[in-house]
């Protein structure tokens, strides 16, 4: 969702004039012609600074795995040229491409999910980029809790977690979430904020988790020096 301040000089009255034109997400305005775009409406260096983001879709772990491997090398000639080098990678989301892989038969699953992880993991620390990964919940089958999917093995995987979830009950503010961390290497568990999407406001102190929360967990690998 485009929202104001994304980049510097994109104001509120910016946001509406490009929502007017059908483009009302980031990937609405980098798929379009940034050119035209520009022009119309005046964004000039705006659009060009969002025009670094790039945008693709992998359908299968085997596409996944092809895509991270292509930018794994591409980052690794552009290290010595730190202003051109990719800072940020987002998987969105792990779960479509790797569930459909787990239990039954298909023994190789667990495989090539771990194949994966290992390729995020070199990207973040070996290359320095932030890598950021969208992950279902799910229930424990014995506790009826609230758990990060692909299991266990998965588990060991990100550094740190964040459990983004919405109240169901009534009068629950359409674009206010729950951000509980609930992994870090870094920082004590447990400590949560209410935040506003549409902003990414904190417009009050955030209430307790609740288990019947629909939730999503964003899981990250970031490898900093001592």
């Amino acid at each position: 969702m485009l929202r104001a301040g994304l980049c510097p000089g994109l104001a509120e009255d910016m946001i509406q004039l490009l929502r007017s034109r059908g483009i009302k997400t980031v990937v609405d305005l980098v798929s379009a012609d940034l050119e035209e775009v520009a022009q119309s409406c005046g964004l000039s260096y705006k659009a060009r600074a969002l025009q670094r983001i790039q945008v693709v879709h992998a359908f299968d772990i085997f596409q996944m795995l092809n895509v991270l491997q292509d930018l794994r090398g591409a980052v690794a000639q552009q290290v010595s040229d730190p202003s051109g080098t990719v800072k940020v990678v987002v998987v969105d989301s792990v779960t479509a491409v790797v569930s459909p892989l787990l239990g039954g038969q298909q023994r190789e699953g667990l495989a090539l999910m771990m194949q994966l992880a290992q390729e995020l993991k070199t990207l973040a620390r070996d290359l320095g980029v932030a890598v950021v990964v969208t992950n279902h919940m799910t229930r424990d089958r014995d506790s009826g809790k609230l758990k990060p999917a692909l299991g266990r093995s998965w588990s060991f995987v990100p550094s740190t977690r964040i459990v983004l979830s919405i109240g169901e009950g009534a009068g629950a503010p359409g674009s206010q979430r729950t951000v509980c961390l609930t992994k870090s290497p870094r920082l004590p568990t447990g400590f949560q904020e209410m935040v506003d999407i549409g902003t990414w406001g904190t417009p009050e102190p955030s209430p307790v988790l609740q288990e019947d929360d629909c939730a999503v967990g964003w899981e990250g690998e970031r490898h900093q020096d001592p």
